[in-house]
């Protein structure tokens, strides 16, 4: 039977395999919002000038940036659970074994992080890519808008 500190060490692995997995679904997100954005936009520009039939590419365009946007924040979330649980984990088996000094090692390596990224170390992961896809949202948006404006209340 497996003591204590394998099934702890064993659920610290579970919970940082699950909060990779939430930053893994994220990338393969963003890779497809991305790639849409793209071909979406060079369609739009390949047609020249933007008439109401080019509604039917900006308006899911905006869709999908929003879309990609609360589903960033929904992987940070989940990532936060997942990485917060491993971090517990991890303090109780530093907890468990005092020789480790687990505590100190990390400690020492945060201080010595934020001193080398002091700006970037306050930044979320998440809010930057939930502000991607928000640009990509207010693209199409803003696409969309033009359109109407230009061929409903300036014709």
């Amino acid at each position: 039977m497996a003591d204590e500190n394998d099934v702890l060490l064993e659920l610290w692995k579970g919970q940082r395999e699950e909060a990779r997995q939430m930053e893994n679904q994220r990338a393969a997100l963003t890779n497809i919002v991305i790639i849409v954005t793209a071909a979406a936009l060079g369609f739009l520009t390949q047609h020249g000038r933007l008439g109401l039939p080019s509604l039917g590419v900006t308006l899911p365009l905006s869709v999908l940036g929003t879309f990609g946007a609360v589903a960033s924040a929904k992987y940070g979330e989940r990532w936060a659970v997942h990485s917060g649980m491993a971090d517990r984990m991890r303090a109780e088996l530093g907890t468990r074994h005092p020789g480790l000094n687990l505590p100190s090692l990390i400690a020492a390596n945060q201080v010595e992080h934020r001193e080398e990224f002091p700006r970037s170390a306050k930044m979320r992961i998440w809010i930057l890519w939930a502000t991607l896809h928000t640009a990509i949202a207010a693209a199409g948006l803003l696409l969309s808008l033009w359109i109407a404006v230009d061929q409903l209340w300036l014709a």
